[in-house]
C-alpha cells in the first residue's frame, strides 16, 4: 500500500530510517489502532488487532478456549497426556495469541515438539465425499512462528459448522498522519458487505477508512459493463457472490496476519525464504532484536470497543515490499485461505 498525502487522516510517507525490527515474541503498544481474488490490487509501532463488532455476526462454533489462569497471562496446554487427560502445564501467551479471540490452541514445549513432528498433514472428511489429504506445508509458511503454525494446523483440521454462513472478507486501510511509519489494515467479515461498510463509517467515523478489497469479489472489468464493476468507492461497490464459510476464512487469516504484523518477517532480507519455526532461533532472527515496551490495548475513542481486526504493519524502508503491504503481504494471505476453504470444504 503506497503512502499518500493525507486529506483527513492520511498516512504520510515512511520515515527515512526503517522502524526497528520487532522482538520475536514481544507485545507492542496497540494504542488507537483502528484477510479467490481480492477487490483491488494493489521498530514496528503497534501490533495486530482483530475488531470486536458492536453487533453479533454469523459465526461457526469456535474451538473451546484455552484455560486461563486468573490474573496471569498464561493458558493451559491444549495437548492430551497418555493418560487421556489434558496437560496441566501453564504456558505464557505469545503476543500473537494475546490479540486473538478466542485464544488459539497453545502447547507446552514438550507437546509442541511432538505436535510439530507427528504428522505432515491431515484428511479432510466430508459426508458423501472421498477423504482428501492436505499437506500443511502447502499452506503454512515456515517464516511464521512455531506457535502460529500449530494454531493454523488446528484451525485447518477443524470440522465445519452449519452456523458458518457465506459472506465476505473485507479490508480497510486506516489512514492516520500521526503514524507515518506503519500501515494499518482492518480485516473483517460481513454477510452483507455494503451494509457492513456503512456501519463502520457510523460506528467509528473519526478516522478515514479506505476500502482496499474484499474476498471473493473482484473489481476487474468483466467486459459487459465497461468497468462499472471496478469501483472501490463506498456506495458504488458491487459485492458479487459471497464466499463459503466466511468465519473460518477470517479466523485463518487473522492468525497468520497477527504473526506477520507483530513479528514482521517480511522485513528480513531473505523473506519469504525465512525459517522462524526453529524452537531455538539464530542470532540473526527477529527474536534477537531489543524487546519494545509492552502496553495494554486501549478502547476505541469512537465506540469504546477494543478493536481486534486491525493489523498494523511496519513499513519497509526500501525494496520490493515498500508501499505494497496490502497487495504483496496481506492480500495473498486472504486469497490463500479463501482458496483453501473453497477447495476442501465448500
Amino acid at each position: 500500500m503506497s503512502p499518500h498525502t493525507p486529506t483527513k487522516l492520511g498516512l504520510a510517507p515512511p520515515f527515512a530510517t526503517p522502524p526497528p525490527r520487532p522482538n520475536s515474541d514481544s507485545l507492542l503498544s496497540p494504542a488507537a489502532m483502528a484477510q479467490p481474488s481480492i477487490s483491488a490490487s494493489g521498530g514496528p509501532s503497534l501490533p495486530a488487532l482483530n475488531v470486536t463488532p458492536s453487533r453479533p455476526r454469523a459465526s461457526s462454533v469456535p474451538p473451546s478456549p484455552a484455560t486461563s489462569t486468573p490474573g496471569k497471562n498464561t493458558v493451559q496446554c491444549r495437548s492430551m497426556t497418555k493418560a487421556g487427560k489434558q496437560c496441566s502445564r501453564q504456558i505464557k501467551l505469545p503476543s500473537t495469541h494475546s490479540y486473538l479471540d478466542p485464544t488459539p490452541a497453545l502447547y507446552c514445549h514438550q507437546h509442541k515438539d511432538a505436535m510439530f513432528t507427528a504428522q505432515t498433514g491431515f484428511y479432510v472428511r466430508r459426508s458423501g465425499h472421498a477423504d482428501r489429504f492436505v499437506e500443511f506445508s502447502h499452506y503454512i509458511p515456515q517464516y511464521l512462528q512455531r506457535d502460529t503454525q500449530l494454531a493454523l494446523r488446528v484451525e485447518m483440521e477443524k470440522a465445519t459448522s452449519s452456523a458458518d454462513v457465506p459472506g465476505y472478507i473485507y479490508t480497510f486501510e486506516i489512514r492516520d498522519p500521526k503514524r507515518p511509519n506503519v500501515t494499518q489494515l482492518k480485516v473483517g467479515r460481513a454477510v452483507n458487505l455494503n451494509k457492513r461498510l456503512d456501519q463502520w463509517d457510523k460506528q467509528c467515523g473519526s478516522k478515514v477508512q479506505i476500502v482496499r478489497g474484499w474476498w471473493p469479489g473482484t473489481v476487474e472489468a468483466d467486459g459487459e459493463d465497461n468497468g462499472a464493476n471496478g469501483s472501490l468507492l463506498k456506495g458504488n461497490i458491487k459485492a458479487g457472490e459471497a464466499g463459503p464459510f466466511c468465519h473460518r476464512v477470517e479466523r485463518l487469516v487473522h492468525i497468520e496476519l497477527a504473526d506477520l504484523s507483530i513479528h514482521a518477517p517480511y522485513l528480513e532480507p531473505g523473506w519469504p525464504k525465512v525459517n522462524n519455526s526453529d524452537p531455538s532461533p539464530s542470532a540473526t532472527s527477529a527474536s534477537s532484536s531489543p524487546s519494545p515496551k509492552k502496553a495494554a490495548a486501549k478502547p476505541c475513542p469512537d465506540c469504546g470497543a477494543v478493536h481486534r481486526e486491525i493489523f498494523t504493519f511496519p513499513c519497509p524502508e526500501k525494496g520490493r515490499y515498500k508501499g505494497r503491504e496490502w497487495d504483496l503481504i496481506v492480500k495473498p494471505v486472504i486469497e490463500k485461505w479463501g482458496k483453501f476453504v473453497k477447495e476442501y470444504y465448500a
